[in-house]
């Protein structure tokens, strides 16, 4: 343990927090996808790394002359960061979950649709094989992803059943203020009639050609990589 130990509430949380809680990840990639008891995780963690006469070392409640045990203070810190810090998701009951790759994109992303943001991200293009044309518009998928790997965010999109074949992305662009320039080419798209009535969201009937157009006329410096077409 790098943190040095005391006998303190604030020991508790940054051991928690800043070495127990990685640990614990590491520990919980063995479950998967399956549900676990965090509770039975923390234990066998703290009786490694702790000794017993440690964790019953009692502690002082704020503006109360009460103590409670170490272990009870770790038993409340990891469970409550873990969840607030989106290590693992809460089920109920003491069970918690691993938070999947597509997930953690997923809430990335969610995050980085304020236009106001000034995160700077990828805007990618994407559409089916069955559906490309050589020449003219189609139907095309423009979207953003804040975490670099535009090929598992479409990945992610389109493990669903509504997806009849696999997707190729088009090309990307790497861009500063990406909410806001996914933003201004959807505007621009709709604007020109180009947005198509369906379910699913941010489908134009476009051309790679008139996406590239718009981007580099919004941001000059925008990074073009064209991909399959």
């Amino acid at each position: 343990m790098s943190i040095p130990f005391e006998a303190s509430r604030s020991y508790v949380y940054q051991a928690s927090r800043y070495e127990l809680l990685p640990r614990l990840a590491d520990m919980a990639r063995a479950h998967g996808d399956e549900p676990f008891l965090l509770r039975g995780l923390s234990k066998k963690l703290l009786a490694e790394t702790y000794t017993p006469e440690q964790l019953d070392i009692r502690i002082k409640k704020a503006k109360s002359d009460a103590t409670e045990k170490m272990s009870t203070i770790f038993g409340f810190y990891i469970p409550f960061l873990a969840e607030n810090l989106k290590v693992f998701e809460n089920l109920g009951g003491g069970m918690f979950r691993n938070i999947s790759l597509e997930e953690e994109i997923a809430e990335a992303d969610a995050q980085a649709t304020d236009v106001e943001s000034t995160d700077a991200g990828i805007i990618y293009a994407y559409t089916f094989p069955s559906i490309v044309r050589p020449e003219g518009k189609f139907p095309i998928k423009v979207g953003l992803t804040t975490t670099g790997d535009a090929d598992a965010r479409v990945n992610q999109q389109c493990k669903t059943t509504c997806c009849f074949e696999y997707p190729v992305i088009l090309g990307i662009w790497e861009v500063q203020r990406v909410a806001a320039v996914e933003d201004a080419v959807h505007s621009t798209l709709e604007a020109r009639g180009g947005k198509r009535a369906s379910p699913g969201t941010e489908w134009f009937d476009t051309s790679l050609a008139e996406i590239d157009q718009i981007v580099r006329f919004i941001q000059p410096a925008a990074i073009f990589s064209p991909r399959s077409q």
